[in-house]
């Protein structure tokens, strides 16, 4: 299996232009809740519930990633193709996330995906 590192790499890059309706929290606000924003940072709470697939969403700024609990999940890209698996990070871990292009996650497991998504404003 590769490592986190090499999963990462493999998520689809964020195009420039991508529409706006595309951001996670306006496309999957199910998901994705703003728990504070300033004029540098914005940090969302993560949350996808057993057996959910979220919608298709982007994330167009850099970001510090912690994950509170790691259940089994596929991550897809704008192809619909696997290129990570979830539920091997160690919990409340931080890792750097580039910008992301479209993808999506899928819930497998019998508890909730929990997070939070530190965005860096440039």
């Amino acid at each position: 299996m590769p490592s986190e590192s090499d999963q990462i790499s493999r998520r689809p890059p964020f195009i420039p232009g991508t529409p706006e309706e595309l951001d996670a929290v306006i496309a999957a606000p199910e998901n994705h809740t703003v728990v504070f924003e300033n004029e540098k940072v914005r940090v969302l709470h993560v949350n996808i519930p057993p057996g959910v697939v979220e919608k298709k969403h982007t994330h167009a700024r850099p970001s510090i990633f912690i994950i509170n609990t790691s259940p089994d999940m596929d991550y897809l890209n704008d192809k619909g193709e696997i290129v990570a698996r979830s539920g091997k990070l160690k919990d409340g871990e931080p890792f750097w996330v580039e910008p992301e292009g479209l993808h999506w996650l899928e819930n497998h497991d019998t508890y909730a995906f929990d997070a939070i998504r530190v965005e860096i404003k440039t």
